[in-house]
């Protein structure tokens, strides 16, 4: 029932495995979700996620879910920006050309599916669990630069391929509107809201969709307010939601491995703070997927 938009399938099974992977796509296609997004990080590794969620799928025994996760089954590729991707970003934006392309002109089952560039963005968020390890050192003021150059090509690549872009942004808003307003390539999605009201105005004047993952449950008693003014100050018609696992586990599961099968925190959270169903925001998500991805 609860849709996904973002997952990181292959490094959420990284050390469980791939029957554990079969097992969480099982549970996943029993609850019929519209859709569910596997992202990456590198310029190529689109051809091994597939596979991986390919082979994942092969392992069920039930032949009706295997359809099911076949159908609600979507990617992304991009390119992160880690300290080697900024360093190579022509090299690495021109490989993630040719396998966006080629994947897209293949045989492959999922070559369909490939419906959005990205992640990729700007990222200063040196505690951030998704960079494990990152070292704040590296990322003097000429890297910065690089890394809003690396952002600035991934999106008019988007723009060259017409491919709606998923945006990160970790505490970079200056460089990533700086990029926005110099591409002008403002079909997408902002991934994993993290930044404020006024910042949320520039985002929805551009026209971008807005996600909230398990991080929009962490706040505090003043955050808490704050996060609800925002979550139910996005248009009905712009919001959509991830798991964003295997990080941000949502309340009450904080700091533990995440899923996709922990989305429905998410969508309780969100839709109580917005005062509607689940079932109604789940079918708002849906329809604002399609319209964003499938149109």
């Amino acid at each position: 029932m609860y849709s996904d938009l973002l997952f990181n399938f292959t490094q959420m099974i990284e050390d469980e495995g791939q029957d554990y992977g079969a097992e969480v796509l099982s549970q996943v296609a029993a609850s019929k979700p519209l859709f569910v997004m596997d992202s990456g990080i590198k310029a190529h590794d689109i051809w091994h996620r597939a596979d991986v969620l390919r082979e994942c799928t092969e392992l069920m025994e039930d032949e009706i879910k295997k359809s099911a996760v076949r159908q609600m089954l979507y990617f992304s590729a991009g390119v992160m920006p880690d300290l080697e991707s900024v360093e190579n970003r022509y090299d690495y934006v021109a490989e993630l050309e040719e396998n966006i392309t080629s994947f897209k002109d293949s045989d492959d089952e999922f070559a369909s599916r490939l419906v959005a560039l990205g992640p990729c963005g700007i990222d200063h968020d040196w505690e951030s669990v998704e960079y494990e390890g990152r070292d704040h050192d590296y990322f003097d003021s000429q890297t910065v630069s690089d890394e809003r150059d690396l952002f600035a090509l991934e999106l008019t690549l988007g723009k060259k391929l017409n491919m709606p872009v998923i945006v990160h942004s970790r505490k970079g808003f200056k460089e990533t509107s700086d990029v926005l307003k110099a591409v002008k390539w403002n079909k997408g999605v902002i991934h994993g809201y993290s930044y404020s009201k006024s910042e949320l105005d520039f985002f929805l004047d551009l026209g971008w969709y807005i996600s909230f993952s398990g991080a929009v449950t962490y706040a505090g008693k003043r955050g808490a307010e704050d996060m609800a003014e925002i979550v139910t100050y996005v248009p009905k018609d712009r919001i959509l939601i991830e798991s964003d696992s295997p990080y941000y586990a949502p309340v009450p599961l904080k700091s533990s491995k995440n899923t996709p099968l922990n989305i429905n925190y998410i969508y309780e959270y969100v839709a109580a703070k917005r005062g509607v169903s689940t079932p109604k925001l789940s079918s708002a998500v849906d329809e604002n997927f399609k319209k964003l991805f499938l149109n």
